[in-house]
């Protein structure tokens, strides 16, 4: 489970990079202009883009393709990000329960 919330950490951090990346273009231009994931992706990581959009295209079938990821990532990289890593970590959180119970073993 830590995995889980190191992941989902990781996700955030991503999450803000993108902002601040967005944040800086706008202090450039003037105008709110969020990245979309894909375009994000293609700055962070082209081989590995580049590797999704040929599986995507030449592997998956085009139903869960285009309209499907082909859509997500399309949309704001600080809101995805930002939203899975959320999810991550609180599906992954730690349970009051376990807490109570380490801590009351001490006292």
């Amino acid at each position: 489970m830590l995995l889980g919330r190191i992941l989902g950490w990781l996700l955030m951090a991503v999450a803000l990079l993108a902002l601040g990346g967005d944040g800086l273009r706008w202090l450039e231009t003037g105008m709110v202009q969020f990245i979309s994931l894909g375009d994000f992706w293609a700055r962070l990581d082209p081989p590995t883009w580049t590797l999704l959009q040929k599986i995507g295209s030449d592997y998956l079938p085009p139903i869960l393709w285009d309209p499907g990821l082909a859509t997500i990532l399309r949309w704001p990289a600080v809101v995805v990000l930002g939203v899975f890593g959320l999810v991550l970590l609180l599906i992954f959180r730690r349970r009051a329960a376990k807490r109570r119970q380490r801590f009351g073993a001490l006292s």
